[in-house]
């Protein structure tokens, strides 16, 4: 499709007239190029997702305020996602169950990550109890 403001191209397309039948396209194709709007790609949002969860559970038990923070994320998203799927982009591909898979299998060690940092956290007497005991070096 190229570089550009894809509203702004549909304007000038139709002479700013506001008809989208009025086109200066002369094949179906380039007209449905021009109206279908941009391809919808999933992978960087499951980037984002698998960066969320991550963190989350890295970092949950020393800062708490990440587990309301990631819920109001997946919250946002899923509310953003519907939106821009129904209005501004393409019908995504056909999915089979693998994308949904690679997820599982790279989110499901996440919790025993915040099993052993968050005893690792906890444990810490330094951050909680304000002890500290200095290390002498020679």
């Amino acid at each position: 499709m190229g570089f550009g403001i894809p509203w702004l191209k549909r304007k000038m397309d139709s002479k700013f007239s506001g008809d989208p039948y009025k086109t200066k396209k002369t094949a179906m194709a380039q007209y449905k190029e021009l109206y279908s709007g941009a391809e919808y790609v999933i992978h960087f949002k499951c980037a984002g997702v698998i960066n969320i969860v991550w963190v989350t559970m890295l970092y949950g038990v020393g800062l708490p305020i990440l587990f309301p923070l990631a819920t109001f994320n997946f919250f946002n998203q899923y509310i953003c996602e519907r939106i821009t799927i129904s209005f501004m982009v393409r019908l995504p591909p056909a999915l089979d169950d693998m994308l949904t898979n690679n997820l599982v299998s790279k989110c499901k060690y996440a919790p025993l990550l915040l099993m052993l940092n968050g005893y690792w956290m906890l444990s810490n007497q330094e951050a909680f109890a304000n002890k500290f005991e200095f290390i002498e070096t020679i």
